[in-house]
């Protein structure tokens, strides 16, 4: 089931059959990470998005519709984020390769 990602000046929404499954704000975020979902024939490209006081990610894709926009935005709303985790991420195929990209300062990985 194909899902949609969409953004606007405060932040980010996931949405399912255009029902919004979570509202992400910018400002909530403290970890942006990169990795791989093995769909079994293929992997997705994902980033997850760590937010104050939680200790999961909330996750979006290569396979969501806008994606690619949302992707060349994220650059832009978190400065200093890694521009080059791609091919650490892609290579080699059907593994996760999890890799941090971006924290807040002062943050650390939750225990």
């Amino acid at each position: 089931m194909k899902r949609t990602v969409r953004f606007d000046s405060d932040g980010f929404e996931i949405l399912m059959k255009e029902e919004v499954q979570v509202r992400v704000l910018w400002a909530a975020v403290v970890e942006v990470a990169a990795f791989k979902r093995d769909l079994f024939s293929i992997d997705e490209i994902c980033l997850g998005f760590r937010l104050d006081g939680e200790e999961s990610f909330w996750r979006t894709g290569e396979e969501d519709i806008g994606f690619r926009e949302f992707h060349s935005e994220v650059e832009k709303r978190f400065p200093g984020i890694r521009t080059d985790w791609f091919h650490e991420v892609a290579v080699p195929a059907f593994k996760e390769n999890w890799t941090s990209i971006w924290q807040r300062q002062g943050m650390g990985t939750p225990k």
